[in-house]
């Protein structure tokens, strides 16, 4: 299970800092205001019904290099059990991204609502863009 950033704390700053992905004295107050401006609970994501796989998913931007996918189907880990799975999108491929997916794993499944927001807003701290959706 991932922390979420509130639990995480400072720490998460820096080590999102030592990968390139910028200042972190401007991530530290949002990370403090609780992240987003947009999307403060998991009800504020707009999911899709998806037909093949039937299930739900939601896309959602993080500036011009990220994007984060959020499903839940019978196909996905944890799906049938009602957990949801991720996957972070860079261009057209999926990416490892450090505090949010394992290394060598692209896609992280089994979350409750409470783990995709700590995603969410780990994603808004690393990229530092509002998360919008696609």
């Amino acid at each position: 299970m991932i922390p979420a950033i509130e639990e995480v704390g400072a720490n998460v700053v820096g080590a999102f800092f030592s990968y390139g992905f910028g200042p972190a004295g401007v991530y530290v107050n949002q990370l403090e205001q609780g992240g987003s401006k947009k999307m403060k609970t998991f009800a504020d994501i707009p999911f899709k019904e998806t037909k093949i796989p039937k299930g739900i998913q939601s896309v959602l931007k993080f500036g011009d290099d990220y994007e984060l996918s959020i499903v839940k189907s019978d196909f996905s880990y944890g799906g049938k059990d009602g957990y949801y799975e991720i996957a972070v999108f860079k261009g057209d491929g999926q990416v490892e991204m450090p505090g949010i997916t394992e290394e060598g794993d692209t896609v992280k499944g089994w979350l409750s609502q409470n783990d995709v927001m700590g995603i969410v807003k780990k994603m808004h701290l690393v990229t530092g863009a509002d998360p919008e959706v696609k």
